[in-house]
């Protein structure tokens, strides 16, 4: 503005021109803003179409691929196509089906045809001339032969087909691998149908009609480096916007880049349109400037004239002309002569009121008490102090500060050493005031020394410490205690314990608690019950164990510390105490609960062991009680077992995958001849430096791991393995087959791949109807029994037979052999045990096998371990035998070796 002033416009004129170019500038800006967001907007929805462009062209990319993955299997579950890959006739094939007719009408360029020893059976190419290598780098592509490798390592049941795209000679090909069966799609896979389309040569052809952009595929490795490829890449031009979007092969690296290219057709016209726009209304602008420039000066601005005058007027009587530049106008001349005025007569009342302000708002601040003393007498209190000390203003005012001491009776009180220590030049006290009602209130104390009406006084600013206390207690509470229960929580009194192990092992013991049941109070009746049930089971922790330590380390779990050794046996009268009082349900929130626990003892003598040790050995004594009535105790001889057992769970799984954990065989012997009709596969495992472990502890184990199945798949595998070897055996030596039995979890019965898993495994090892026996239980009945039926006979269709184990034992009744397609019923060693001195035994095997042999089953008797008992069963008719008389459970070699002899 500065050429503006020297022409010295008055104010009138310079009026209207500023409100002229005010509305000029706001016209201009406002339509270069709408012209931003209009190209914005245009180049956001090329870039939206363009991207959809891209997705289109991708989606048809892959629609090729997939559908030639689906009809790929017309081909590959063909009886035809099968039996060339098993051996039939290559040429005859050729002349039905592989024609440049049949690669036209199925939209290929390429057939391969692989057995399962990689061998090429047969091909058919088109354009083999000008790709001579098509073939072999087909097959020998690393994703190819990967995936056909891989799959053949594999049970059969598991091979699958792949497809995607792979690059030949720097052009891309869409491959699809699929694995040859018959029509029905139960054989086994014969080999492998390789198809491929030439992408390249195909892309986008029929599809350009249909596809919005203008796309083309660019391998990867042809591109120069330095390129505008990058991936996902959104390239502009004034008339094109481009996409590169990089496609990955079946590797799942990228192999080339799909270039879309639209016109930015919409950009260009949008564009143009504003240019119109801008300067049509460049014109009307201007027409309307000038309008309002001459309307404005005319009609508005004379006013102004009136008030330059005035100010003249003004500057004349205060004598003010010369202060000022000549080119100011005449609002910076008055504002300038007002600034004058007022700064001379405001600064000095500013600068008190300043301090006024500062030492009210202090004196009256509501968190800070303060107490003016002169000559030990207070004078002045705020609010604060008064609310903090009790005391009304007039009860207070004019009292020797000494009233507010606690300690008055004593030859020295805090006020005495107050003035003691300030006048040594300390200010800052921590003291104890008393209240009017004789509370003692622990302060900071901070004195200030002023003038008050000429005389020397105090200013005690009094720091209230009661809250700040308080909430450091609470701090530190919540810190180390279990919000819910108010007892130590997991990390407060897992340190106790650990610092008892250092400091005093062997000297402290501590009590291990666990309630089974109080997982499900949460989950079954609410949180509301669950918080009360805690609570409740907290009191009666304080009640059993108030001298002790109590701490809750899990949700169900609590830990008591005794810190002497000659306390133990008191803390073992408590812990039994505890166990008794929980014995029964308590009505908690009107609903009955099983608050039941079970407690173990850690004995002090192995408590120099780790922390963790300890627990775990505490656990493992609460699992293995057999008197959960009463309070276990973890000694040495426990805390071995612990350790044994966490051993066992470390190397559990590693162990059935390695097949350390293995299958032996008991024979079991015709009763009659005592020839060795079959064997039953039992697991043991021969621990490398634990030695023969047996299976009542891994067992258990496994269950507790979720590893049942993978050990019941396990043994399956390794007695298919077996029975194959077995009877390929007696098969060279004309003798006829033997059955092996395989016991069965009920987990493992119903597991929806059972069926498939043996399916598998049968034919693997070659293994004929009848030879392998599954056993199940009672207890494993108890299902629907529709269901239980339809899985038992989905077995026997396999060719597997189906034995009851432990017949007697559970909850079923004689119906149970006639409601179920069972083959073999084999009788409980409880049974065998007691026909030597039981009639009502003797009855009723007797009649067990003749209602058997009735029902057209055979019966085995387990368990026999004396000759009298043998002899006693053969009379019955009962089939075969199985127990230590005739052979114990044998390692394979050991089997095999009895029927060589």
């Amino acid at each position: 503005m500065t050429g503006i002033r020297s022409i010295n416009l008055k104010l009138q004129t310079k009026t209207a021109l500023y409100f002229v170019l005010g509305l000029l500038g706001v016209i201009l800006s406002s339509l270069f803003i709408v012209r931003y967001f209009f190209l914005v907007s245009l180049d956001s929805l090329e870039i939206t179409e363009l991207n959809t462009a891209s997705q289109q062209a991708s989606s048809v990319l892959n629609m090729m691929i997939r559908e030639q993955e689906e009809h790929s299997y017309d081909w590959a579950y063909w009886d035809e196509t099968h039996n060339l890959l098993i051996g039939g006739d290559v040429e005859a094939y050729r002349e039905r089906n592989l024609m440049m007719e049949s690669l036209d009408a199925l939209k290929l360029d390429l057939m391969i045809f692989i057995n399962l020893h990689d061998d090429v059976v047969d091909h058919l190419a088109r354009d083999s001339d000008d790709y001579p290598n098509l073939v072999p780098h087909v097959i020998n592509h690393p994703s190819v032969s990967d995936h056909i490798n891989s799959m053949n390592q594999v049970l059969d049941a598991y091979r699958d087909s792949i497809s995607g795209l792979i690059k030949v000679d720097e052009q891309i090909w869409s491959i699809s691998v699929t694995p040859v069966r018959n029509s029905e799609g139960v054989s086994a896979s014969s080999g492998w149908l390789i198809w491929g389309q030439h992408i390249s040569a195909r892309f986008p052809g029929d599809y350009a009609s249909i596809l919005i952009a203008k796309n083309e595929l660019v391998p990867l490795s042809v591109l120069e480096t330095g390129t505008e490829i990058v991936s996902n890449k959104m390239l502009k031009t004034s008339n094109t916007i481009v996409n590169w979007n990089q496609l990955k092969g079946l590797s799942g690296e990228p192999i080339v880049a799909l270039r879309s290219e639209i016109e930015r057709v919409h950009y260009a016209k949008g564009n143009l349109l504003f240019l119109y726009l801008l300067a049509s209304v460049i014109f009307t602008t201007t027409i309307i400037a000038v309008a309002t420039f001459l309307l404005f000066r005319k009609k508005v601005a004379t006013r102004f004239s009136d008030l330059e005058r005035d100010i003249d007027d003004l500057f004349t009587s205060y004598q003010l002309e010369g202060k000022f530049a000549g080119n100011q106008d005449e609002f910076e001349r008055l504002t300038h002569m007002v600034q004058i005025l007022a700064d001379n007569t405001s600064i000095t009342q500013d600068r008190l009121n300043d301090t006024l302000q500062k030492f009210d708002a202090l004196y009256h601040n509501r968190s800070i008490a303060m107490v003016l003393v002169r000559n030990r007498e207070i004078i002045d209190v705020n609010q604060m102090a008064l609310g903090m000390l009790d005391y009304r203003k007039d009860q207070i005012l004019h009292q020797p500060i000494d009233i507010l001491c606690p300690d008055q009776g004593q030859p020295e009180c805090q006020v005495d050493m107050m003035y003691r220590e300030f006048n040594k030049g300390k200010k800052h006290f921590e003291a104890c005031v008393l209240t009017r009602s004789g509370e003692h209130v622990d302060c900071q104390i901070e004195t200030t020394l002023i003038k008050h009406e000429g005389e020397d006084a105090l200013m005690l600013s009094i720091h209230d410490l009661r809250e700040k206390r308080q909430q450091q207690q609470l701090i530190e509470d919540l810190s180390e205690r279990d919000y819910l229960s108010s007892l130590s929580n997991r990390r407060a009194i897992l340190e106790k314990v650990d610092h008892a192990i250092t400091e005093t092992a062997n000297e402290f013991s501590f009590i291990y608690v666990t309630m089974p049941r109080l997982k499900m109070v949460s989950e079954v009746f609410g949180h509301q019950i669950f918080d009360a049930a805690i609570k409740y089971i907290a009191s009666v922790f304080h009640g059993c164990f108030s001298q002790y330590s109590i701490g809750r380390i899990s949700v169900n779990e609590f830990v008591v510390l005794v810190p002497n050794k000659s306390e133990y046996d008191e803390a073992v009268i408590c812990a039994q105490k505890l166990i008794d009082e929980l014995s029964s349900k308590k009505p908690i929130l009107g609903v009955e609960l099983d608050l039941s626990c079970q407690a173990v003892i850690v004995d002090p003598e192995i408590t120099h062991e780790p922390l963790d040790y300890l627990l775990q050995a505490a656990i493992y004594a609460v699992q293995s009680n057999q008197t959960p009535a009463r309070v276990g105790v973890v000694g040495s001889e426990m805390s071995e077992k612990a350790k044994t057992s966490s051993v066992i769970c470390r190397e559990l799984g590693a162990s059935i995958r390695e097949e350390q954990i293995c299958a032996y065989y008991q024979p079991i012997v015709e009763a009659k001849t005592g020839e060795v009709n079959g064997f039953e596969a039992l697991a043991r495992w021969l621990h490398p430096t634990l030695g023969m472990i047996s299976p009542a502890v891994f067992i258990p184990l496994t269950e507790q791991n979720n590893l049942e199945i993978e050990l019941g798949e396990s043994i399956i595998l390794q007695t298919c393995r077996f029975i194959e070897q077995l009877n390929r055996q007696r098969k060279g030596s004309n003798h006829r087959p033997l059955t092996v039995h395989v016991n069965l979890s009920a987990t493992h019965f119903y597991h929806s791949q059972l069926s498939a898993y043996l399916a598998s495994a049968i034919a693997k090892y070659n293994v004929q109807p009848g030879q392998l026996v599954i056993e199940i239980t009672e207890s494993m009945l108890m299902g629907a029994e529709e269901e239980v039926i339809s899985r038992m006979e989905e077995i026997k269709a396999l060719g597997v037979q189906i034995a009851l184990d432990d017949f007697g034992t559970g909850y079923s009744s004689f119906s149970t052999l006639c409601s179920f397609p069972f083959d073999i019923v084999k009788l409980d060693k409880s049974y065998i045990d007691q026909i030597e001195n039981n009639d009502r035994a003797k009855t009723l095997v007797r009649n067990i096998a003749k209602m058997s042999q009735e029902l057209g089953l055979t019966t085995v008797a387990e368990g026999v371990e004396t000759a009298s008992q043998a002899r006693k069963i053969r009379n019955w008719n009962i089939e075969e035998i199985q127990g230590f008389h005739f052979y114990k459970p044998l390692p394979r070699e050991e089997a095999m070796s009895i029927i060589c002899e």
